[in-house]
């Protein structure tokens, strides 16, 4: 087969990969202009190289670990305001490296989980590592990760603290059946987030972040999953059933709502900042960010709206080939220790995977900390719990089309 018919061929089974390379570029790497290269290096280039064979072997990561001993160094790359803090450092860090000798660069490097996966994809898309031993990420995108084959399974017996405290609902989640590649940080609900001094009465549903009333002072965010899957909710759409032609549904919805000027900007983790300077009259929310500026001000609330939300899991995971593996896992069980799980909770406010902190935040001396104890959205209730989905595990097409369709929206 000539390098035309290979390339024919790639454009016909890739279109959506191939789309982001122009076609005169394709002819100039294949050598049909100067500058030759393979059909694998021209994969590779439209991210797609590699990644079948890679799911084919053991798992993504099983028995390729770049060393099985403890190096003394950790590259950590997680959310904003996603671990403890005081005066500028982390007690749960600083614990962590007396407790095991492990340096830890920690960088508050993931802003969404879409523009954190564009910077580390080429290099795991080719085979290499990346620059992070261990990277929080949300359960669909480990799903999507694992897929791939770009990350590295995990030694469930390094990780002790895990079997010992984690709770059930944690415990072979169907995004990773046997946590066989990641185990939860912390987990939280996306909904609706409002100013009432702006609002001037209590938001109930989704659909008020498509009304006239608060033109101009709504927020979307970046996250597709989030996005999509709360706005069909509020089209009465279950999200596990949603079909291709509910995700074109919901994009007309976005797209008349930007058309008539209600949304102000799509957000990723830089949203609560307009909502406390009013800049937002209501907003997608997650609720973690929201516990503590509910506490410090009345005006800001957080409600699963009556049409429903969603749950998810941001997870720890190593990339495949990272340097510090086994640094990485001993992180991962230093935070299933209940004490430091509360400890981590009090300050960062989502829900918590480790059940036996409840109590010990109960106990704590401060007014604060025994609030988050208290809050339901660090401690959700059974009628919260009740109105709860999760993310469609979508099928690599079904994304593909989604995204597009979404991309229309926020960057159309």
């Amino acid at each position: 087969m000539t390098q035309r018919e290979d390339l024919e061929r790639l454009m016909q089974q890739h279109p959506r990969a191939v789309r982001r390379v122009s076609r005169r570029e394709l002819l100039r790497r294949m050598g049909m202009g100067a500058g030759a290269v393979s059909i694998t290096a021209l994969l590779a280039a439209c991210g797609i190289e590699g990644a079948e064979e890679r799911a084919q072997e053991n798992g993504g990561g099983e028995d390729t670990l770049t060393t099985n001993e403890q190096t003394g160094q950790l590259n950590f790359a997680n959310w904003p305001a996603y671990i403890d803090k005081k005066q500028g450092d982390s007690p749960t860090l600083q614990m962590f490296t007396e407790a095991t000798g492990i340096d830890v660069n920690y960088q508050t490097a993931v802003n969404d989980n879409v523009s954190f996966f564009s910077t580390i994809q080429e290099p795991l898309s080719q085979g290499d590592a990346v620059e992070w031993d261990l990277i929080v990420v949300t359960d669909w995108l480990v799903a999507k990760m694992i897929r791939l084959g770009y990350l590295e399974e995990i030694d469930l017996s390094k990780v002790p603290n895990f079997e010992q405290n984690a709770g059930d609902i944690y415990k072979d989640p169907s995004y990773d059946p046997g946590n066989r590649h990641s185990v939860p940080w912390q987990s939280g609900i996306t909904g609706l987030a409002y100013n009432i001094s702006l609002t001037g009465r209590e938001i109930t549903s989704t659909e008020d972040l498509f009304t006239d009333e608060f033109a101009g002072r709504v927020g979307m965010f970046t996250e597709m999953r989030d996005t999509m899957t709360l706005v069909m909710l509020g089209m009465g759409i279950d999200p596990q059933e949603a079909t291709v032609d509910d995700a074109r549904a919901a994009q007309e919805k976005l797209l008349q709502q930007k058309e008539d000027g209600i949304v102000r900007a799509y957000y990723g983790n830089d949203y609560l900042q307009p909502l406390e300077q009013e800049s937002l009259a209501v907003t997608i929310a997650w609720s973690g960010d929201v516990v503590g500026a509910e506490i410090s001000n009345p005006d800001i609330r957080f409600v699963v709206p009556d049409e429903g939300g969603v749950l998810w899991v941001d997870n720890m995971c190593i990339p495949q080939n990272a340097a510090n593996p086994i640094d990485a896992m001993e992180m991962m069980n230093f935070v299933y220790d209940p004490e430091i799980a509360a400890q981590m909770t009090a300050w960062i406010n989502y829900i918590c995977p480790v059940p036996e902190a409840q109590e010990i935040l109960g106990n704590a001396d401060d007014a604060y900390t025994r609030k988050v104890a208290d809050s339901p959205l660090v401690f959700p209730t059974p009628e919260m719990q009740a109105r709860l989905h999760h993310y469609k595990n979508l099928s690599q097409e079904e994304e593909e089309i989604w995204d597009d369709l979404f991309q229309e929206v926020v960057q159309g």
